[in-house]
């Protein structure tokens, strides 16, 4: 008897213990224009705390005054330096540098904004701006700005 009370009680309580489901979707964007060549390929959370995760794809500047090491590079994640996905909004921020000593700084930053039209349940259009700035001798900056567009998809 002590044993069927035992497990009736437990049942009991898991029965009570709220359960809670997280969903991932997932988001890819691309671009393959005159200035730039993106694959961009991520999971996320449909919870409002999740975020971006297990990105990766690619990214290549098509201008040679982008420094050789950033020309193309993968993605992994640690590029993405801001990200805002909620609801019909999608804007992101890549940017990566060039490491190492007696390196010359340059720098490529791809900033990403995408809407969803209210009538489309998984499509994002928008534009994007490439930010270079090519290793340059001395103090002053030569950076300059490409614009296109970009798609994505989400779901």
């Amino acid at each position: 008897m002590t044993s069927r009370l035992k497990y009736w009680a437990l049942g009991a309580i898991i029965a009570c213990t709220p359960a809670t489901a997280f969903a991932t979707g997932g988001l890819g964007c691309s671009i393959d224009d005159g200035n730039v060549n993106l694959t961009f390929e991520s999971i996320f959370s449909y919870s409002d705390i999740g975020g971006l995760f297990q990105i990766r794809g690619e990214l290549e500047s098509k201008d040679k005054r982008t420094e050789k090491t950033l020309r193309k590079f993968t993605l992994d994640g640690s590029e993405l330096k801001q990200q805002w996905f909620r609801g019909n909004d999608l804007k992101l921020m890549i940017y990566r540098e060039t490491e190492g000593d007696g390196v010359p700084f340059a720098s490529v930053k791809l900033i990403i904004e995408a809407n969803k039209p209210p009538e489309e349940e998984f499509e994002y259009s928008g534009k994007y701006a490439l930010t270079i700035e090519p290793a340059t001798e001395g103090s002053e900056s030569k950076a300059f700005t490409v614009e296109g567009k970009i798609t994505c998809s989400a779901g």
